[in-house]
């Protein structure tokens, strides 16, 4: 059968992100020539314009005015594209590479083919570069597998070669820099400059911390053994926290960990390597006493650290908690694994985790797999910002690294902060996530409070270890808003509209935290995505997620623990017998759901004695398999939790949604009689409230495939 592109033309400036091809096997053929594509004489007399290199959150930012002309503009980006052939090819390999049965499954590119077989041709490289500087810039470096150029100037300089003026810009109370214009290139490096970032609006973590209780609650907590349990007298509500433990015990991971008949052998981790890819130093000792309080020890996983490229050192910053945990939260999940984690610092227009990114898959790693753990708008900092983060993780999945990237923390409502009253951006995605290259991994919360049967799921005592979960735990999309219906059936509402305009006296409802996922508005549908698999939308687009994992901060009573001691960077010590330090701890996240997905990938790669590569496309044919099965569809429900099968690899959430609060008038935001306050609900549909979104029988845009059991997947993952 002939390939078939998944490429997604983006609205502005024509560009086109994510281009891939599917279908079909790629063979093994001869490298195709690095065809120059810059054919006539570069001259500023015939411009084009750059329209997807500006960034959408100039619009929701604060103009400042033009910088001073003498102000540097350090570290910008000029995106380079490969020839149209060289893009086909790779794009048909990294398809092929998933595909049991073609010739090029499993056979991994290393940088240094990257460079020499899918690199733009020296000679375009050699154009650009001159343009540059007889432009009065100052070129830094070229990437390793030239994809981009990295260079800077001052403000006047940029202006006169862009065409553009480098404003200042306020956003949610931050400095940023941006062009007010859509910068210009000269018309004959069309062929090979695709874009410019030169603005600042850099994806955030996806950390999302308990909310503060209230001085009496706090006062009233009590501690159970080694903190996982607490009981507020004060409210009666009991805190479950989740530890590594309870982790292994809920999706099955103790099977494997023990080397159970079903798996034939001890599957721990061991001899794989995980990166957390970050801008920020962590401390060590924080990771030794997770592991260490958490009954982690006994096992010979590492930590080392690494700024990879020799790039700068970003020391310790603001996002110290994020790196601290995916560092912690990959190595509970595969407790044998060597943990590194890489950092660079941003610089300039350049942001610290793309650094990282790029430095890693273009100069080489050791990693099966790699989390990240940031997200954004998919526009929010510029289409060439995107296509350039997609590329990388292209070249990552060439690669055979598995790579996954957190949906986000803001629920259907991906360009609001999570922290929002309510929706203003309407529906959308995790930028960084919506690429078909990754597995986006989306969040759960568990709903045995809501059920009245937190003593059916849990222990009233802890183990040594921490552990107190009995079994698998009824889920329901992690959703914290005054939407979700699960909260207004709770507490009787009156219905999701009524609630966020009169919400009742509750813990945290008005806000927009919640799993990420939905439709991407940039790229088309991977061809593993397929809509014939069960719950699939039919939609041409790329859905989110693609599976997820626990990952609430505490709406239910329930989160997750880690240890961030550097009080500098809000932290505390890690005393989880102290109430106070113990809710310092507590957090959620689709932070902790990626890098634990990580952690299960390097499960599957021990198991297997190799990389995986983007695991996505094996997860929709194990899902095809599972969800076309009647038997399974329902003895696999999540709703059933002590009582789904053994055979399950997939626990299929149906029960809830990640729906968002919205500013009535805003983008996809339906409102009725009861906006009272001007608040509505994302909704599907404009006429209506059609709550964005469902979780439902197999796939839905809550929780994807939904949650796994790991011994199974793990066993299940190489029959073909």
């Amino acid at each position: 059968m002939s390939l078939r592109s998944y490429c997604r033309s983006a609205a502005l400036g024509g560009a086109t992100l994510g281009c891939a091809l599917a279908g079909g096997h790629a063979l093994a053929a001869p490298a195709i020539p690095a065809t120059p594509m810059v054919t006539a004489p570069v001259s500023d007399a015939h411009m084009i314009s750059l329209a997807a290199s500006m960034p959408a959150a100039v619009a929701s930012s604060t103009d400042q005015g033009a910088l001073n002309g003498s102000a540097m503009v350090q570290h910008m980006q000029l995106a380079l594209a490969r020839s149209p052939a060289r893009q086909v090819a790779l794009d048909a390999l990294v398809a092929a590479q998933t595909q049991p049965g073609s010739p090029s499954f499993h056979k991994w590119l290393t940088p240094a083919t990257l460079r020499s077989d899918y690199g733009p041709a020296p000679a375009d490289i050699a154009a650009t570069v001159q343009w540059l500087q007889a432009s009065g810039l100052t070129v830094n470096s070229v990437s390793p597998t030239g994809m981009s150029i990295d260079f800077s100037g001052s403000a006047a300089v940029v202006a006169g070669a862009f065409h553009t003026q480098m404003h200042g810009y306020q956003r949610n109370g931050q400095a940023h820099m941006a062009p007010a214009s859509a910068p210009e290139i000269p018309a004959a490096l069309a062929p090979v400059v695709s874009g410019v970032t030169m603005s600042n609006f850099f994806p955030t973590p996806q950390i999302t911390r308990m909310a503060p209780l209230a001085a009496s609650t706090v006062a009233a907590m009590k501690v159970s053994h080694v903190g996982t349990s607490y009981t507020a007298n004060a409210n009666g509500r009991t805190y479950y926290a989740v530890t590594p433990s309870d982790f292994a015990t809920i999706y099955d991971e103790n099977e494997a960990f023990t080397g159970a008949p079903a798996i034939g052998a001890k599957i721990t981790g061991k001899g794989q390597t995980i990166v957390v890819a970050e801008r920020t130093n962590i401390q060590a000792a924080d990771w030794n006493s997770f592991r260490s309080t958490f009954g982690l020890t006994g096992y010979k996983g590492t930590l080392s650290f690494s700024h990879p490229g020799g790039c700068a050192d970003p020391g310790t910053t603001p996002d110290e908690g994020e790196a601290a945990l995916d560092a912690e939260w990959s190595s509970a999940a595969a407790p044998d694994a060597n943990i590194i984690e890489a950092s660079c610092a941003d610089v300039g227009i350049t942001f610290g985790v793309m650094t990282t990114l790029q430095n890693l898959v273009q100069l080489g790693t050791p990693a099966a797999a790699i989390s990240i753990s940031y997200g954004g708008c998919e526009q929010g900092n510029g289409l060439t910002f995107l296509q350039m983060w997609s590329n990388l993780i292209e070249e990552g999945a060439s690669e055979g690294i598995s790579i996954f990237v957190s949906s986000g923390d803001s629920a259907s409502a991906g360009c609001d902060p999570a922290g929002a009253t309510a929706a203003k951006g309407g529906l959308a995605v995790n930028g960084l996530a919506s690429n078909p290259y990754d597995t986006a991994v989306g969040g759960t919360d568990f709903q045995d409070t809501a059920l009245g049967q937190n003593s059916r799921y849990w222990s009233s005592k802890n183990s040594s270890s921490g552990g107190s979960a009995l079994s698998y735990i009824p889920e329901i999309p992690w959703d914290n808003s005054c939407s979700n219906v699960i909260i207004d059936a709770y507490y009787g509402s009156g219905g999701p509209i009524k609630s966020c305009n009169n919400p009742p006296k509750v813990f945290r409802q008005q806000n927009t935290v919640g799993g990420g996922g939905g439709q991407s508005l940039l790229y088309a549908k991977p061809d593993w995505q397929s809509p014939s698999i069960p719950g699939v939308p039919n939609d041409g687009v790329r859905d989110l997620p693609d599976i997820s994992l626990f990952a609430a901060n505490g709406i239910w009573n329930h989160f997750y623990l880690f240890c961030m001691s550097d009080k500098a960077q809000g932290g505390v010590p890690c005393d989880y017998t102290n109430t106070t330090d113990f809710l310092g701890s507590a957090a959620g996240g689709t932070s902790f759901a990626a890098p634990a997905f990580a952690g299960i990938t390097a499960l599957i790669a021990q198991y297997q004695g190799f990389r995986v590569g983007n695991i996505a496309p094996r997860l929709y044919q194990l899902a095809q398999s599972q969800y076309s099965n009647p038997v399974l569809v329902n003895s696999c429900n999540a709703s059933r939790g002590n009582q789904v099968s053994r055979a399950c690899v997939f626990y299929d959430v149906t029960k809830g949604d990640n729906s968002a609060p919205c500013v009535s008038g805003s983008p996809n935001c339906f409102s009725n009689a009861n906006s009272t306050k001007g608040i509505g609900v994302l909704s599907i549909t404009p006429n209506a409230l059609n709550a964005a979104f469902p979780a439902t029988q197999a796939y839905d845009l809550a929780t994807g495939l939904g949650t796994v059991n790991v011994t199974n997947l793990i066993v299940n993952y190489t029959q073909y």
